[in-house]
C-alpha cells in the first residue's frame, strides 16, 4: 500500500492505487539502521575497512524497497544502488573505494557538451564527469580507503548518485546526439495516469498565465501575490505529479532563484519564473509523458526538520492571507496556503505526522485530481469542505502516528468550512498548532 493510502482507507471501498506523490525521503530510519551506522562509524576507526562499508551498505539499504545490494568475496566488496533513473556501482578492496554511475552514451561527443560538464566538475567536492573506454558519460569517485570514511563515503555517494540521476533526462533533451543508457530498472506509468498527469500539469498552467495576464490584480503594485501563485503551482506540480526531467529540474531553478538570487528584484524573479511557466504550456503530451516514471532512490534531496520549521513558515505567511481574501483575489488567497504547504514538503523532510497532514490538504484542494487518479474519497461536496469526511481522515492521521508521537493531537475544532480558501487557512493554522510530543 502506498504511503499515504493507509490513513485514508474506508470499510467496503476498492483500495486507492499505488501511485508516489513526494519526493523520496531517507530521513526516518528504523533504530536497526542507526546501530549498523555506528558500527560503520567503529570499525573504521579500527581500520577494519570493508567491514565498515559493509555496515554502511546495510544503512543505506531498504528492505523492502531492495534500492541496495552487495557481496563480498576474495577481499573486494562489490554493491550497487538505485537513485532514480540511474544505477550506481561500485567496489572496494583494501587499498581503495570507488563508485561510478554511467549518465548517458555519447558516440561523438560535441565540444558544447565537453565544455559544460567540464565547468559542471568545478562545482562539483567529491565526485567528477568523465568518459569511460566506450564513450559513455559517467560520475565517478574514488579514494583510498585510509581517507574513506563512513561520513566521506556517505556524502561522496549522495554527491554522485543525485547529480546523476538529475542531469541525464537534462542532457538528453539539450544535446541530441547523446542516448539514454540504464534505464531497464524504471517502472513506466499507466497510459490513463499520464493522461490525467498532462491535464494537470497544462491546465494549470494556462490558470496561473491566465490569472497573471488577465486577473483584477496589479501584479506590479502586488508582486508578492504573483510570487505565491507561480510557487504554489510548482510545487503542486512537482509534489502531485513528480515529473523526473526536464521539468524537475526547471522546477529546482526557479526555487534557487527565488530564494538564493540576490541581484534580481522581485518583480524580475516573477517575470523570469512566469516565462519558464508560459513554456510550460507549450510541452507537447508526448515529450512530458517521457518524464512521467517511477522509481527507486537511495537518498533523499530535502533537509531533515522538525515541526517547528513548518510552524515558522505558517508564522511567516498566514497574516498575508487576509487583504487577498478580503478583496477578494481568491486565485492568490489559495495560492498562499498552497505555498506553505508546497514549500515545506519541497524544501525539507517534516515528521510523518505533518507530512501526512500536509498530503490531506492536497488531497482535499485537489479533489477532483485524485479522484480522476483512481483515490475513492470525495473531500468536497458541490466545492465545499465535506467536514465528516475530512474530519474522519485526520483523526486516522492522528492514530496512524500515536505509537510513535505521544501526546499528538489535531484540534479539528477551529476548522471553517464556509468556503474552500477559509478552510484552506484554519487547516494551516490547525497544522502548525499540532500538539508534538516525539518519542
Amino acid at each position: 500500500m502506498g504511503l499515504f493510502s493507509r490513513f485514508f482507507e474506508v470499510k467496503n471501498k476498492l483500495p486507492d492505487p499505488e501511485i508516489q506523490f513526494g519526493r523520496f525521503s531517507d530521513t526516518y530510519k528504523d533504530e536497526a539502521k542507526y546501530k549498523s551506522w555506528q558500527k560503520a562509524v567503529d570499525l573504521f576507526d579500527n581500520e577494519k575497512f570493508l567491514d565498515s562499508y559493509e555496515y554502511l551498505l546495510d544503512f543505506l539499504k531498504d528492505d523492502q524497497r531492495k534500492n541496495v545490494t552487495f557481496t563480498r568475496k576474495k577481499g573486494k566488496l562489490a554493491f550497487s544502488l538505485f537513485q532514480g533513473s540511474k544505477v550506481i556501482i561500485g567496489e572496494a578492496d583494501f587499498r581503495h573505494f570507488m563508485a561510478e554511475a554511467r549518465i548517458v552514451r555519447a558516440p561523438q561527443p560535441s565540444l558544447g557538451l565537453m565544455r559544460k560538464v567540464l565547468e559542471k566538475n568545478f562545482d562539483l567536492r567529491y565526485s567528477r564527469y568523465t568518459l569511460d573506454d566506450e564513450n559513455n558519460l559517467c560520475l565517478r569517485f574514488n579514494t583510498f580507503v585510509e581517507d574513506g570514511s563512513p561520513q566521506k563515503i556517505y556524502q561522496a555517494l549522495k554527491e554522485l548518485a543525485t547529480e546523476a540521476d538529475r542531469k541525464d533526462d537534462v542532457l538528453l533533451t539539450e544535446f541530441s546526439e547523446l542516448k539514454p543508457i540504464d534505464f531497464n530498472h524504471t517502472r513506466q506509468l499507466p497510459a490513463k495516469e499520464k493522461k490525467i498527469k498532462y491535464r494537470y500539469f497544462h491546465e494549470n498552467a494556462l490558470k496561473v498565465i491566465d490569472e497573471i495576464d488577465h486577473g483584477k490584480l496589479n501584479a506590479y503594485v502586488y508582486p508578492g501575490g504573483v510570487s505565491f501563485l507561480i510557487l504554489d503551482y510548482l510545487y503542486r506540480v512537482d509534489y502531485l505529479i513528480k515529473p523526473e526531467g526536464k521539468t524537475m529540474e526547471t522546477v529546482l531553478e526557479c526555487h534557487e532563484l527565488f530564494f538564493n538570487d540576490n541581484f534580481l528584484t522581485v518583480h524580475e524573479k516573477n517575470k523570469e519564473i512566469t516565462g519558464r511557466i508560459r513554456e510550460f504550456t507549450k510541452i507537447e503530451a508526448a515529450d512530458f509523458n517521457k518524464e512521467l516514471y517511477e522509481v527507486n532512490s537511495t537518498f533523499g534531496l530535502s533537509m531533515p526538520e522538525g515541526h517547528q520549521r513548518f510552524v515558522e513558515i505558517v508564522d511567516a505567511q498566514i497574516n498575508d492571507f487576509d487583504w487577498y481574501y478580503q478583496n477578494k483575489y481568491m486565485a492568490y488567497a489559495n495560492a498562499i496556503c498552497g505555498y506553505m504547504a508546497g514549500y515545506s514538503l519541497y524544501s525539507y523532510a517534516l515528521p510523518e505526522p505533518t507530512r501526512a497532514l500536509l498530503h490531506l490538504y492536497y488531497m482535499i484542494n485537489d479533489n477532483e485530481y485524485f479522484t480522476s487518479l483512481g483515490f475513492g474519497e470525495n473531500y468536497l461536496k458541490n466545492g465545499v469542505p465535506d467536514k465528516k469526511a475530512i474530519t474522519t481522515a485526520i483523526r486516522e492521521i492522528i492514530k496512524s502516528y500515536s505509537d510513535g508521537y505521544s501526546g499528538l493531537i489535531a484540534d479539528t475544532k477551529i476548522l471553517l468550512y464556509d468556503d474552500l480558501a477559509i478552510f484552506s487557512k484554519s487547516y494551516m493554522i490547525m497544522v502548525r498548532n499540532l500538539n508534538y510530543t516525539e518519542d
